[in-house]
Formats: C-alpha cells, structure tokens, sequence
C-alpha cells in the first residue's frame, strides 16, 4: 500500500493514538503468529503501561512504534528501552541508540513532546520521515501558490483541460475561505457551483476532456430547455457561475489589491458586482449580495488573509502576494475569454436573474 506521508503540522498524541487503533486492528490475527522475542516485548509495553498509569498514552504510543518497526530487535536489546524498564515515565522520553531495527536506521527516538519528526509509516506503513521546515511567509503563500500552479496548466492549446479546471477552482476554493467573513458568500456560491459541475464530468470523463465537448456532450443529452435555457443541476450551469464569480474577483483583485494607490476593497467589490454579477441576480439577491460585500476589510487585511496571516506581513512578504496575485489574474484572463466563448457558440449563455 502507498504511504500516506502525514504533515509535522498535523502530529499530536491524540492523533497518533488514533492511526495506531487503526494499524492495531489489521494487525491482530499477525500478532498471534510473532517471534518469542516480540512477544516478550509486547510483555514489556504491558507492565510499563501498569507501571505509569498516568501516563498510558505516551508509553503506548511510543511502545507501539517500536514493537511494529521493531522487526530486527532481539533479547538483547531489551534492556536498551528505559521507559521499558521502569526508568522513565514522562512525556520527555530521553533518545534511545538505534537498534537495529528491520528497516531503514531511524536515528534518535523521540518521546512525543519531543518527536519532531514526522510519522509516515508504523511498522510496514509508518517510517520516520526529517521534519522539512518552512518559513511562515512560505507556509502563508501556499494556499496562493497552489492556486497559481494549478491555473497555470487548464489551458491546453486553444482548448480548457476540464479536469484541470476542477482542480484549480477546488485549489481556488481554499484561498476564498481564507479571504474571511466578506467573501464567504462568495465562497459559498464557488462550492455550490463546483459541485455541479464536478457530478456530470465524472460519470463521463472522456466525453468531457475539454471545456467544450463537456458542455456539447451536456446540450446533445437533450437536458436543457429550448434556447440557452439551462437545467440548474447541469454542469453547464454551474461553470457559468464560476466563470461569472471569477470575472468578478478579477475585477475586484486588480483594482483594489495590486496597487496602494488603487480603490478601497468595499468599493471595488460593489462596482465589481454592478458590472458582473448584478444584471443575473433576482431582486432578492441584489439585496443581500451586496450587503455581504460591505465588511469588505482594508488592503492590507486582504492581502495578509491571502498570505495565510492575521496580522500585518512585512513590505517585503506583501510585495511576494501581490506579484503572485498579478500573475494569477493575467493568468485568467485568456481562461475566462475561452471559457465565454465556449459558452457563446454553443448558445448556452443564460441571462435569466437567478
């Protein structure tokens, strides 16, 4: 089975209590079936979990690292594990020598408060793997670069690579949430759409490898109404939405984020509503929409949300945000003109107020 490598940021001792439960089940009928040595050592795990009540947990979870990696331990390195013996029964389980163990050399063993790198595998499963350590600039900006990166690859020629579209506007989904209260509306109705979408181009994905055999496939099925009328659960209709939602944001962005001499966020984001959503929205809509829009914070707020921070980034980290904005947006746009020709030649541009 493939590792599934899990993030350091992720690590805590309640969640590797838990992915032990999970190994310990597929492993009962093998436990049966161990060497002399092994069981003597499950013995051991026993005693000293007896012994620190207290501190169950942390002998468990480190006893159990050692007895399913533990595949080349003999007798004789027994009396190597302290915490074992009765010698220690804190969280700070002082380093053990390498022992020999059945697979790669893992080097010092941590105790849990301690084990600062990051659990990929438990026995066949989980391996030691170096902690990589980012910058928190770098850690910030990944939500922006995913996005980036993943954009950067749905145009395939003159045509838009579907699955790679999917893709970019999940990625795309994670950065809107992170934009805070003003645009959750706007995060929502992505979501929404997205899901739309995704339903009818995995039940045929080789009919819908491009945008436009996606939505030729959609309009031959005989789902929509007369003219560009479009069933509201088709995929057509939700990557109508994303594409007008996306309008929108780029509008917004360019005007009020690239520039500090540009438009406060609030006001860019209403003439971006005006001009891209408004004419499509019913007369509910158009009430609440813009309201959502009002709490629309400051620019340097918007730009430290982008780069995953609460507080205000340096000049240096909020010149790296907006270079990468300015790149994501120049490269939507060839994507959104596509996009709107794709829907214009095969009439499936429904104005009607939502």
């Amino acid at each position: 089975e493939k590792p599934k490598y899990l993030s350091h940021q992720d690590i805590s001792p309640t969640d590797i209590n838990s992915h032990i439960a999970i190994i310990m089940k597929s492993e009962v009928n093998r436990i049966s079936n161990l060497f002399r040595t092994e069981m003597k050592l499950l013995s051991l795990i026993l005693s000293s979990i007896r012994r620190h009540k207290h501190n169950a947990a942390s002998v468990l979870s480190i006893s159990f690292i050692l007895f399913f990696a533990g595949r080349g331990i003999t007798e004789a390195h027994l009396p190597a594990i302290p915490f074992l013996r009765g010698g220690y029964s804190s969280y700070s389980v002082p380093a053990a020598k390498p022992m020999g163990l059945g697979m790669k050399p893992i080097g010092k063993l941590y105790g849990l408060s301690n084990l600062k790198r990051t659990l990929t595998h438990i026995g066949d499963k989980i391996r030691l793997k170096p902690k990589q350590t980012q910058s928190k600039e770098a850690a910030g900006n990944q939500h922006l670069d995913e996005v980036l990166g993943a954009f950067t690859h749905v145009l395939n020629g003159n045509d838009i690579d579907t699955a790679q579209l999917l893709k970019a506007c999940k990625a795309h989904l994670k950065l809107m949430k992170s934009g805070g209260a003003s645009l959750r509306l706007v995060a929502k109705d992505l979501e929404t759409n997205l899901l739309k979408a995704e339903k009818p181009f995995k039940k045929a994905p080789k009919k819908g490898k491009t945008l436009y055999s996606l939505l030729e496939s959609e309009r031959h099925s005989g789902i929509h109404k007369e003219g560009n009328e479009l069933e509201n659960e088709s995929a057509a209709m939700g990557l109508l939405w994303i594409r007008r939602s996306l309008a929108f944001q780029l509008d917004l962005f360019e005007s009020s984020l690239l520039s500090e001499n540009g438009k406060h966020p609030g006001v860019a984001a209403i003439d971006a509503y005006e001009k891209h959503l408004s004419p499509y929205h019913g007369w509910m809509l158009q009430k609440v929409f813009p309201l959502s829009l009002s709490a629309m914070p400051k620019r340097s707020s918007f730009i430290s949300a982008f780069g995953g921070r609460d507080e205000p980034v340096s000049p240096a980290h909020e010149e790296e945000i907006v270079r990468k904005l300015s790149a994501l947006l120049k490269t939507w746009r060839p994507i959104i003109k596509r996009w709107s020709n794709d829907f214009e030649s095969l009439n499936l541009e429904d104005t009607r107020p939502a």
